[in-house]
């Protein structure tokens, strides 16, 4: 036999006794029924009672793309198959701030005092089946348990001779399940959730280092890495027991109900400004989105939180303004409120503006894999054409004139921050820097405002009106502030 042909017929072997080496069926769940008989089924109506000490990294509102804000935690839970209450304390170095915050859930009921709260969070069924999810990265029990009851699918491509996996979706989160042949214990479990900003997010949660607890096994070391491995969690549990109880932590309310999530449909409005600019405001998003006309092309400046914002945005240009290109999108920083639907307008050629820190951000958001919820550049995707602001850049066609300026870190918000000035209208738009009330005086003066007056001071550019692009009705604050306005609230007479 020629020896091409025989390795053909032997690969053909190999793969068919591969696939067929993963039983179907009810012998597909004994590596799964065998994990549930040694970690979760010998606790019985015994609680497992755990001190924790956890190390956090979350994505907030920093100043650079990527900067993490850390977090320490220490706290107790008590969880068996059905019931799981927490106690917590939150720490954070960055604020230097305690925050305290409890739990306690069963598969009907989830009471929640969120970190700084002091009343109950209002809490859908969504949210109350992501709890096993939440639960999870305390101990595996509550997803062990729901796999348990609810069999999931075995998955014979990443199932291999050290571990079993299986797949099951809760809610919209994509979760595989590791169980290793070995000992019949949880190595890992994988959550893969879709991000409206930044695409498909893979968190994968290891369980080391098991103890035997009376019958059953548990792990004592917990890490986590998140954001497709930007982020690193761990959590360490010790002085573990069984106990017959657990602390009543909050009392269920006896009007308690779940809330359904409200569904929202997007609404644009739009308002002619002056002859060239145009503000069109995404109520459900409480954003202004600014969109500049020249005499071939169009600049759009902010797009909140989605791909789906994006889009709708670039539709209602289409209706205001249908025979030119939007040649320029631009936002004012790196926050998701006005990057947050950028990539449409790279689907549809228009330049990105951003100041040289952003750069390598918007590469990233833009580069993002989308397979789980597919935006129009995942289905097509078109090459990001990128512009650098530097310190300041002029848009113009000759007659109208539009100025952009990097105030940076005299934001005291982030370090990319861009605004926006119109020299014939002395009309100056920004994201989020003013805070004054609708009535009366301010009760502060934030760092923010103070940073904008000193900026356009410094610039030596006047301006009559300054419009916010966020928040423009829920927070109770003025959106379109006459700068006299903002001069008396930093420099009082």
């Amino acid at each position: 036999m020629p020896l091409l042909l025989y390795l053909l017929l032997l690969n053909l072997l190999t793969s068919r006794l591969t696939s067929a080496s993963w039983p179907s069926g009810p012998m597909s769940q004994k590596v799964m029924a065998r994990c549930w008989a040694k970690q979760v089924e010998p606790l019985g109506p015994q609680y497992l009672q755990v001190s924790y000490q956890e190390q956090r990294s979350e994505l907030e509102h920093n100043a650079e793309p990527w900067q993490q804000t850390p977090y320490q935690a220490r706290g107790t839970l008590w969880i068996n198959a059905t019931h799981f209450r927490q106690v917590d304390t939150l720490y954070s170095p960055t604020r230097k701030k305690i925050y305290y915050a409890k739990t306690q859930a069963d598969p009907q009921t989830l009471l929640l005092l969120e970190p700084g709260e002091d009343k109950l969070a209002t809490v859908s069924p969504q949210r109350l089946a992501a709890q096993r999810l939440t639960a999870a990265r305390y101990s595996p029990i509550w997803l062990l348990d729901y796999a348990h009851r609810y069999p999931p699918a075995l998955d014979p491509e990443r199932s291999s001779t050290q571990r079993a996996c299986y797949q099951l979706q809760l809610n919209q989160t994509r979760v595989r399940l590791f169980i290793r042949h070995s000992d019949g214990l949880l190595d890992q479990v994988t959550l893969l959730e879709a991000d409206p900003m930044l695409g498909d997010l893979l968190t994968t949660i290891t369980y080391q280092e098991y103890r035997q607890l009376g019958h059953s096994w548990q792990p004592t070391r917990i890490t986590m890495d998140k954001v497709n491995g930007r982020l690193h969690d761990q959590v360490l549990l010790a002085q573990a027991k069984l106990t017959p109880q657990a602390p009543v932590l909050l009392q269920r309310p006896a009007d308690y109900a779940l809330t359904p999530v409200e569904k929202v449909t997007p609404t644009l409005q739009s308002e002619k400004y002056s002859d060239h600019i145009y503000f069109i405001t995404l109520p459900h998003t409480d954003d202004r989105v600014m969109l500049v006309e020249f005499t071939d092309f169009l600049l759009v400046a902010e797009a909140p939180l989605s791909s789906q914002n994006g889009e709708l945005i670039i539709q209602q240009v289409r209706q205001l303004v249908p025979t030119k290109p939007i040649r320029y999108f631009v936002a004012g920083h790196h926050h998701p409120h006005y990057l947050g639907g950028v990539r449409p307008f790279v689907h549809r050629g228009a330049t990105i503006l951003s100041s040289p820190g952003n750069e390598a951000y918007i590469h990233d958001v833009t580069a993002a894999t989308h397979q789980l919820s597919p935006d129009s550049l995942a289905l097509a995707p078109k090459p990001l054409k990128l512009e650098s602001v530097g310190a300041h850049k002029t848009i113009t066609d000759g007659q109208f004139r539009m100025e952009i300026y990097h105030m940076g870190p005299q934001s005291a918000h982030t370090n990319d921050y861009l605004i926006y000035y119109f020299p014939d209208q002395q009309l100056l738009f920004e994201d989020d820097l003013v805070w004054l009330p609708k009535t009366g005086k301010p009760a502060r003066v934030s760092e923010r405002q103070v940073g904008l007056y000193r900026f356009i001071k410094q610039l030596g550019i006047p301006v009559r009106m300054i419009v916010q692009s966020w928040p423009v009705r829920d927070m109770g604050v003025k959106t379109e502030i006459p700068f006299a306005d903002l001069a008396a609230s930093v420099e009082p007479k």
